[in-house]
């Protein structure tokens, strides 16, 4: 067989294979990867981060005081109507409004003010540092599953001026964690199986 011949079999062969893959790549099922605490992490402090310079140059600079976990870890808290969850948090009121449903967080600050608008970034993290993907919006739902952490921030905007709001953190439990006086100890969350996700929200 003349080199030729090789040579103009190989050319065909290799369009065939080619076809083929991509006909594969066409009609295989697209796959949908996991999101991890690292990049939602990432893109949760990124954005925050964007909120804060939009407020004025130079506000990032408070991004780690911002988001630093709190330093009391006996919360207020919330029993869920179906009896499966509670919601622990520091506030229920401020600086957003929580709602405990059968199976889900509600987080909303709502504004009666002509002029005035808000916009709330949020993720929920479990103690194993997997999260779920960055929420946006004027209201916030969360699935409720018992050892997740809930963050929210966000911004408010008043006649064309942009301001940053506070991190919130709330804290999904069982019910039985949420005592008589509805009073929650978290500290499990903060301080047991969550470092990377400090660690990710620092960088």
């Amino acid at each position: 067989m003349s080199s030729a011949t090789c040579a103009s079999r190989l050319v065909a062969f290799a369009a065939a294979a080619a076809a083929s893959f991509l006909a594969v790549l066409l009609v295989a099922p697209c796959v949908v990867l996991p999101t991890y605490a690292a990049a939602s992490v990432r893109a949760f402090g990124q954005e925050y981060q964007a909120i804060m310079e939009s407020a004025g140059t130079g506000f990032s600079m408070l991004y780690r005081d911002m988001t630093a976990p709190p330093t009391s870890y006996q919360w207020e808290c919330t029993p869920g109507p179906s009896t499966q969850y509670s919601v622990a948090y520091a506030s229920a009121t401020a600086p957003y409004t929580v709602s405990v449903l059968a199976s889900t967080l509600e987080v909303t600050r709502p504004t009666s003010t002509p002029g005035v608008s808000y916009s709330l970034i949020g993720m929920s993290c479990g103690y194993d540092a997997t999260c779920g993907d960055l929420k946006t919006g004027a209201s916030l739902s969360f699935s409720l599953q018992v050892d997740q952490i809930v963050l929210v921030a966000g911004k408010v905007t008043s006649n064309g001026i942009t301001n940053f709001m506070p991190l919130a953190y709330y804290v999904v439990q069982s019910a039985h964690s949420c005592s008589g006086d509805n009073i929650a100890n978290v500290t499990t969350a903060f301080r047991v199986g969550t470092p990377s996700v400090w660690t990710e929200l620092w960088k």
